[in-house]
């Protein structure tokens, strides 16, 4: 599986619930205190930060799904698992800016939280994103634990807290 598949499954999962939900037009309690189905629009980013600056989102979104081509093609096919995680960010940039290009918003629907406190509205796109990323920064973060040196052992030994043998 390569950058493309995984990054095609978001943009349709995303495409299709938003298409179901707007046209449905309810919000529903599914899980109550833990899952909704609140639909809202956003014309700003993450949390609704940023109203109104559709042209700014847009042309970051080119970019970045630019970038994250360039990056993925580039990554050797032995690379599975990040080029598939790339291929969700991909995905998730794709179905975020179709929405910007054709309304100049995105529907957001899936509302999370636990005994009443609900995390931003998000959507199939933004899932894809976050779980991307996240995987390939956990995996950044491991493979850099990995390649620390242990320190290497000391010919000084050590001073206890309690010898009060050492000098001071």
């Amino acid at each position: 599986m390569g950058l493309f598949l995984p990054a095609a499954i978001v943009v349709v999962l995303d495409q299709l619930t938003k298409h179901f939900v707007w046209r449905n037009g309810q919000n529903y309690e599914v899980i109550p205190g833990y899952f909704n189905i609140t639909l809202v629009k956003n014309a700003g980013a993450a949390f609704g930060m940023f109203q109104g600056a559709r042209i700014f989102f847009v042309a970051a979104s080119v970019l970045a799904v630019g970038l994250i081509v360039y990056l993925g093609r580039r990554l050797p096919r032995e690379y599975r698992q990040r080029r598939i995680w790339l291929g969700l960010i991909l995905g998730g940039a794709v179905g975020n800016l179709i929405d910007r290009v054709a309304s100049g918003q995105v529907i957001d629907f899936l509302q999370i939280g636990v005994a009443g406190h609900y995390w931003p509205v998000f959507n199939v796109a933004d899932a894809g994103v976050s779980i991307g990323a996240a995987l390939l920064i956990l995996y950044a973060l491991r493979t850099r634990r990995s390649l620390v040196p242990a320190a290497a052992p000391s010919d000084e030994p050590t001073p206890s807290p309690a010898d009060d043998s050492q000098p001071r």
